[in-house]
């Protein structure tokens, strides 16, 4: 599609009746003449159009820097992305198991003498004719006023946490159960009666009794808690006592693995990677023939694949930033100005400027330096704290020998299986040791770069003057704004010029006409 107009150096020209008296086109030498004057102004917009250009080729590294070390960290550097381990189980009735990437050993699980309930506590029944939908105010001895129930409840790592439960006397008793139902308990109420339950298991570890505990029940003035106790407090009034525990306790599991009695909270605990649930009580045998043993194997094709995604999100960004820093450089095309831009058609314009835009970032020392850095981490041993370590090329993971594809890595399956077969948890360390894991060393490198290249490129909220490339843009833009002024000047100055010569062969025309008479 043709994009071929007009152009013209001249800003105020437009209503200028030139060359009367002397039949020169005046227009058109004011035209050459600030053609020549705009050289060094328009040196300065292909300056500022490079700088431009520059800046978002920076600014896409960045994206693809960001996209990579978040990608990079929540695929990789993370145990529980990995694949997770195949359970063989002795006796899925009494217990279920799963397993994590981390899983090692087997378990005996030899005996479940208790399974971890929760406080629970069911109120006598209440007046007749109460219902789901009688209000708290048509309760008998209902003292009139609206309150703040204040309970203990018990939480998730054993500590007790209180809770505050508003009420009104228009409140139904749905509404109230509602309302109790949102801070950690499961109230009930059907038949008559209301039933409140802790919703975490076991036993606080204070000691003391009650998985929930009457603390207070004060009035509400103008929506604000005061210190004065209800006379009869809500809880009362539906049958609870509040003098002792609220709700009667619940109790801990207790069971044995591997010869050593635990205790816990809850029916589902962690151990050495295995996920267990407690389903049932069952007695210790001295031939362990009660004994539900675990055990796990790896998914070793779903771990190969894993390396697989590994080393194809690796490669992307080896070849994407090699791209960058090896394109070729077009010397003799520059920016166009507008006035070339005018002469082209789009077409043209697209296939110059791509040439244009190449190579701006060819060489760059902070892309180069991210790049070492990033192949540097893969020929370290990763230390993993225990003064064990590993590195990539010891599981089956190197860089090819071509050196013309820039680093990237491939793999020896058989020495990876062989690996993933022998010490599964070692090849996932790899990757996820903390600080000193491939994804940790890599992620920091990766964010260093970003941070790096924002300080020269800034990113698409900065200001200017906040980057290097900014403030240079920003006194570009400054020198041009004053070449524009200053263009302005000589080309009225011109036209006064060849006004003034006009106005003398006009004179000298008028002298000569009235001589010839």
């Amino acid at each position: 599609m043709a994009n071929i107009s007009s152009y013209s150096y001249l800003q105020s020209s437009s209503n200028r009746i030139t060359g009367l008296a002397s039949g020169i086109d005046t227009e058109s030498m004011v035209e050459k003449l600030m053609q020549a004057q705009s050289a060094q102004m328009e040196k300065l917009q292909q300056q500022k159009q490079k700088y431009e250009w520059q800046r978002d080729s920076y600014r896409e590294v960045n994206t693809k820097l960001s996209t990579f070390e978040k990608t990079f960290f929540d695929e990789f550097g993370l145990q529980n992305k990995y694949p997770s381990k195949t359970v063989n189980i002795s006796d899925s009735t009494k217990v279920s198991v799963t397993a994590s990437g981390t899983a090692n050993g087997s378990l005996s699980i030899e005996s479940v003498k208790q399974l971890a309930t929760a406080g629970k506590a069911t109120t006598v029944t209440l007046p007749q004719g109460v219902e789901k939908n009688t209000k708290l105010s048509e309760l008998p001895s209902f003292p009139g006023q609206d309150g703040m129930l204040t309970l203990s409840v018990l939480q998730n790592d054993g500590s007790m946490k209180e809770v505050k439960v508003a009420y009104k006397g228009t409140d139904t008793i749905t509404d109230f159960t509602g309302k109790l139902n949102k801070v950690g308990l499961t109230a009930l109420f059907a038949n008559g009666q209301m039933s409140l339950k802790a919703n975490v298991t076991g036993e606080p570890q204070d000691g003391k009794a009650g998985s929930v505990r009457f603390v207070s029940d004060n009035t509400m003035e103008n929506g604000v808690e005061s210190t004065n106790s209800q006379s009869k407090g809500i809880m009362e009034l539906l049958g609870f006592d509040t003098i002792n525990p609220l709700v009667e306790n619940g109790q801990n599991a207790i069971y044995k693995i591997n010869g050593i009695e635990m205790e816990s909270q809850s029916n589902q605990v962690s151990i050495n990677g295995y996920s267990i649930t407690l389903k049932q009580t069952f007695a210790e045998d001295p031939n362990n023939a009660n004994a539900v043993t675990v055990t796990s194997t790896t998914d070793t094709d779903a771990m190969v694949d894993k390396m697989k995604d590994f080393i194809t999100l690796y490669n992307d960004l080896m070849t994407s930033l090699n791209d960058k820093i090896g394109e070729a450089k077009y010397k003799d095309y520059a920016p166009l100005t507008d006035a070339q831009r005018s002469q082209m058609t789009e077409d043209q314009i697209k296939k110059w400027e791509e040439k244009a835009k190449s190579g701006l970032l060819r060489n760059d020392s902070i892309i180069s330096n991210a790049l070492n850095n990033l192949r540097g981490t893969l020929y370290k041993s990763v230390d993993f704290g225990d003064g064990k370590g590993k590195a990539l090329f010891e599981i089956g993971i190197t860089t090819t020998k071509d050196y013309n594809d820039g680093g990237k890595l491939e793999i020896n399956e058989t020495k990876l299986r062989e690996a993933l077969t022998k010490d599964p948890e070692s090849v996932m360390k790899i990757f996820t040791q903390p600080d000193t894991g491939i994804v940790a060393q890599m992620r920091k490198i990766s964010q260093n770069t970003v941070k790096e290249i924002e300080e020269r490129a800034g990113k698409a909220s900065s200001v200017d003057n906040t980057y290097t490339l900014g403030k240079q843009l920003e006194s570009l833009t400054d020198k041009i704004t004053d070449w524009k002024d200053r263009l302005k000047i000589i080309e009225n100055r011109y036209w006064k010029q060849f006004s003034a010569m006009e106005d003398a062969i006009a004179r000298a025309n008028s002298q000569a006409s009235y001589f010839a008479q």
